[in-house]
């Protein structure tokens, strides 16, 4: 595409996604939402979760990790993808039903059931359950601008030891 000096500079979002280091040659693989589900998805529903910053995808990745040792924490890379930002429905927390923050994901799975099953927009911005003022940014395999995603960078993310202090009893 050639953009005249005329022509408005197409809109992009940057949003960041962790990768374990085994799949790091897949950072927009669906698979593991797919075959598992998440809060926002259930078990058959593919979605590319992704974090309005690097410290939230960091946040997002060490709640899924309670009482593994540090030195046996996964090895992550950080990803920082652009996507169209003209195709983003934002749910507020005040949108959500009361249980959006629910520990269990058996109710939650459906709250986005519609877009789930007609996704409209390639993204859907839902705040954090661990963040709640951050959001969370859930891309669509099935829409067409899912191809449109760019990877622009990745680099090892490290975890700070600070951040991970255990109980020794």
């Amino acid at each position: 595409m050639v953009l005249s000096a005329s022509d408005p500079l197409p809109c992009m979002l940057t949003v960041y996604r962790t990768v374990k280091a085994n799949y790091v040659q897949q950072p927009l693989a669906t698979e593991g939402a797919r075959l598992f589900g998440g809060r926002w998805n259930p078990k058959g529903y593919p979605l590319l979760y992704t974090t309005s910053s690097p410290a939230l995808a960091l946040v997002e990745s060490l709640v899924h990790q309670p009482r593994v040792k540090y030195d046996r924490l996964p090895k992550l890379f950080l990803f920082t993808l652009e996507i169209p930002d003209d195709s983003v429905t934002t749910w507020s927390q005040e949108s959500l039903p009361a249980y959006w923050n629910e520990e269990s994901y058996e109710r939650t799975q459906w709250i986005l059931g519609n877009w789930l099953n007609e996704p409209t927009t390639l993204v859907a911005a839902v705040p954090s359950v661990v963040v709640p003022m951050s959001y969370n940014y859930l891309l669509h395999p099935a829409h067409l601008a899912f191809g449109q995603i760019r990877v622009v960078h990745q680099e090892p993310f490290p975890i700070e030891r600070r951040l991970w202090q255990q109980d020794n009893s």
